[in-house]
């Protein structure tokens, strides 16, 4: 009988949970709110640097969407 130790995804990285699953989905807002924009298939860090050229450095916060 197997136990959830023996489960591979629990020996998987976050990276590659995500490679598995599409990559990772990234939602990205300026701190007031009025500009938002959402990354798919890319890291926190990418979508950060993108959201930094389009707004202008430290006007905005990425954060990984968390699917269910």
């Amino acid at each position: 009988m197997k136990n959830f130790e023996n489960f591979e995804a629990f020996k998987m990285s976050k990276t590659q949970m995500n490679e598995i699953t599409g990559g990772a989905e990234v939602y990205c807002t300026t701190f007031n709110g009025e500009k938002e924009a959402t990354f798919e298939n890319t890291s926190v860090e990418d979508a950060q640097a993108g959201a930094d050229a389009a707004w202008g450095k430290g006007k905005a916060i990425c954060e990984e969407v968390i699917k269910v």
